[in-house]
């Protein structure tokens, strides 16, 4: 085999990593097996399907392996991290395109109040760049937003208070 037909893609390591991918029940058999949705995956290519089967076969090797508390731990939070990256990926995906237009007059609005940082340049010739900060900015406080809301149903000020007192009297 080609060190390209073994090369491990970061689609299918995403796959795996979010569950996508998983091994159909094999404990430790040493026999490895196409999923139907890894066969629709690999839509009949030899080389996503050998990528795979390597990260079965890795996923394989690495249940038999024997963590320590640390290294499981750090397992975990790295399993959680991909989780809360898919999940504000898809969240956000949603949100973030309801503010993917920006009318001409909103950015002249913005070209208006921000002329004394802008200079003599021409509103046509930074018009692109105005209305992708006025995105930026408009993404932004979707995050805050939802960071806020999330700060505020969970208590996570009260936790902070109560877990790091001096800290946050600061």
């Amino acid at each position: 085999m080609t060190k390209k037909f073994l090369a491990v893609s970061f689609l299918s390591l995403m796959l795996v990593a979010c569950g996508g991918g998983n091994s159909s029940g094999n404990s430790g058999s040493g026999a490895l097996e196409l999923s139907q949705r890894d066969k629709e995956l690999a839509n009949g290519n030899p080389n996503v399907a050998a990528e795979i089967l390597v990260q079965k076969a890795i996923l394989q090797e690495a249940k038999n392996e024997k963590l320590t508390e640390e290294e499981q731990y750090n397992l975990d939070l790295a399993k959680q991290e991909v989780e809360v990256s898919f999940y504000l990926q898809k969240k956000f995906d949603k949100e973030f395109s309801t503010v993917s237009n920006v009318s001409d007059e909103e950015a002249k609005k913005y070209y208006d109040e921000h002329k004394a940082e802008i200079g003599n340049t021409p509103f046509e010739t930074i018009k692109e760049a105005i209305v992708n900060e006025i995105i930026y900015q408009k993404q932004t406080e979707i995050v805050h937003k939802y960071y806020d809301d999330l700060a505020e149903k969970y208590k996570i000020n009260d936790i902070l208070n109560k877990e790091y007192p001096q800290e946050t009297n600061k």
